[in-house]
């Protein structure tokens, strides 16, 4: 198994679709299983550090470290250790604009700037159980170049609606693409994102269209995010993780309390609780693909090794 067969780079081709949501909440609920975590943010908007409330933290490099270890061929280590337990981060930020400029730079020499970050992780990716990595909205970024380069796994988060189902057929072009360095990346999942809880008919339609796009509906994850606006606002407004948020609500006080004691009550989102089950079920579902697809790859060989 390669040290970089558990890297999984969460991309979209179309934004708006909860891809930094899903891997945030991916990542904190590996970590809380037990899973050594490092969750990289290859956005410059870095939204991640709004989701795990480490913006405003000292050690938020916006993205410096990422782009001085890929300039000079160094190895990458966590800038952010313990954000949560057994979860790491390595920030995005504003500073990533000159890494686009050096990938495409390398580009334009004849080099292959696609592998900096393969190059990057490959002396970090022993020390975890998981590597997530998060990426911008941008299906032509070359910084989204570097992320599936880099991965073992692509999980799509997807919304039902032509433009976005559009979206995921120019990024499965770019799976395909990026196999001439990355043969071994493959789909994990695509996720349906922002859905209604009646909304049959549009998830039997979303799984065709992946099985039109992908080749395969089994694909479509059996896990959807739930729209939930209230509690995903509260939640990057906190700096919360949905799990943490709907912990607040199920040992909330008693507004009555609060008001007694003459303390503003705080006021979360009552739905975060089935936001929350959304996000777990999703977690677990990921965890138990990679689960089965490492289980395959190792059959062949207990049984070679039985033969000889």
């Amino acid at each position: 198994m390669s040290n970089l067969s558990r890297v999984i780079t969460f991309a979209t081709g179309k934004g708006g679709t909860g891809k930094t949501s899903c891997a945030a909440n991916v990542a904190g609920l590996a970590a809380q299983a037990g899973w050594r975590t490092l969750l990289i943010d290859l956005d410059s908007q870095a939204n991640l550090g709004h989701d795990l409330g480490f913006s405003e933290s000292e050690g938020a490099d916006h993205g410096a470290h990422l782009v001085n270890t890929l300039v000079t061929g160094g190895t990458l280590t966590p800038v952010l250790t313990g954000v949560r337990p057994n979860l790491d981060v390595i920030p995005g930020g504003s500073k990533l604009d000159d890494l686009e400029d050096l990938v495409l730079g390398r580009q334009r020499r004849g080099e292959d700037g696609r592998i900096l970050l393969r190059d990057a992780l490959a002396g970090i990716a022993e020390e975890y159980d998981l590597i997530i990595i998060d990426t911008p909205p941008s299906r032509r970024s070359a910084l989204v170049q570097l992320a599936l380069a880099a991965a073992r796994w692509i999980v799509i988060p997807t919304k039902s609606d032509r433009s976005s189902i559009e979206g995921l057929r120019v990024l499965a072009e770019q799976v395909v693409k990026i196999r001439e360095i990355n043969p071994e990346i493959d789909v994990l999942g695509a996720v349906l994102f922002g859905m209604g809880a009646s909304a049959t008919a549009r998830r039997r339609f979303a799984r065709e269209d992946v099985r039109n796009v992908l080749g395969d509906a089994d694909l479509l994850c059996d896990s959807v995010i739930r729209h939930a606006e209230a509690a995903a606002d509260d939640a990057r407004e906190k700096g919360r993780l949905i799990h943490e948020l709907a912990e607040v609500v199920h040992n909330a006080e008693p507004y009555w309390k609060a008001l007694k004691e003459g303390r503003r009550p705080e006021r979360i989102a009552g739905s975060a609780p089935a936001l929350a089950e959304d996000y777990v079920l999703l977690a677990d579902e990921l965890i138990r693909r990679i689960g089965a697809a490492e289980e395959a790859e190792a059959t062949p060989v207990v049984e070679e090794a039985a033969t000889a």
